[in-house]
């Protein structure tokens, strides 16, 4: 892809892409993270994050977006806290995210995907694409590798699985592979706490969640779980009665 940070000094990309609010969500990640920072300042075609379900990935995608195109707002002298703002909220307008809807990715959702790469960018010179639960591809696959392996020069592809199948294979092969695993307990606990939840209850929900962030505040948000690790705190002492 062309490099747009070339109008910038190569300091001021670093300390944009470096950002701590840009990177604020991804947590417990930081090998991912500093090679999507160092990716960020001479992006390739395509990204392919692997990781486990509540690994970050999505968070990830949405950041290393946001790096892109506010090197690409600040060479065109373009809002640099406006497009990061819209990454993270998912609504820049190019940024655009596809999901599957069942249980694996349609035809129609691939050509849809080519529809979307072929087109210009919106506002900049830049557009990225997140393909979520790619695992899911199967027939879809084939009928996406050539515009996955040569896109415009404007697109980046960001791809997202959990395990990289059979269907993936040659896909995976084209693209810059950058693996998550599932978040560090602790982390886990800091950020829930961050979020205002009890420190002994953040630390019983992380223990619970086996490294998927998601799951951990789906469990903080569940009244019963304090209640279940109460009873459970309890039978000890029934037991010494």
């Amino acid at each position: 892809t062309a490099d747009l940070g070339a109008a910038l000094a190569p300091a001021d990309v670093e300390a944009l892409v470096e950002r701590a609010d840009i990177w604020h969500d991804v947590v417990g990640q930081g090998r991912a993270v500093a090679a999507l920072q160092a990716a960020a300042t001479r992006p390739v075609h395509a990204y392919l994050l692997v990781g486990p379900a509540g690994s970050g990935k999505r968070a990830a995608a949405r950041a290393f977006a946001a790096a892109l195109l506010a090197i690409d707002a600040a060479g065109r002298g373009s809002d640099v806290e406006r497009a990061i703002e819209l990454c993270l909220d998912e609504s820049h307008p190019d940024l655009q995210v596809f999901e599957p809807e069942g249980a694996a990715l349609t035809m129609g959702d691939a050509e849809d995907i080519v529809t979307a790469a072929s087109r210009s960018p919106v506002e900049g010179r830049r557009k990225v694409l997140v393909l979520e639960e790619f695992h899911k591809v199967q027939q879809a696959g084939p009928a996406l590798l050539k515009t996955i392996e040569e896109p415009p020069a404007s697109t980046v592809f960001v791809i997202l699985a959990e395990e990289v199948p059979n269907e993936l294979v040659a896909i995976a092969s084209r693209s810059v592979r950058i693996d998550l695993g599932p978040v560090p307990q602790d982390a886990v606990t800091d950020r829930l706490v961050a979020e205002g939840v009890d420190r002994e209850v953040a630390a019983t929900t992380a223990a619970a969640a086996g490294g998927d962030l998601h799951r951990a505040r789906l469990l903080a948000r569940d009244p019963s779980l304090v209640v279940r690790r109460d009873s459970w705190a309890s039978i000890p002492h029934r037991v010494d009665r």
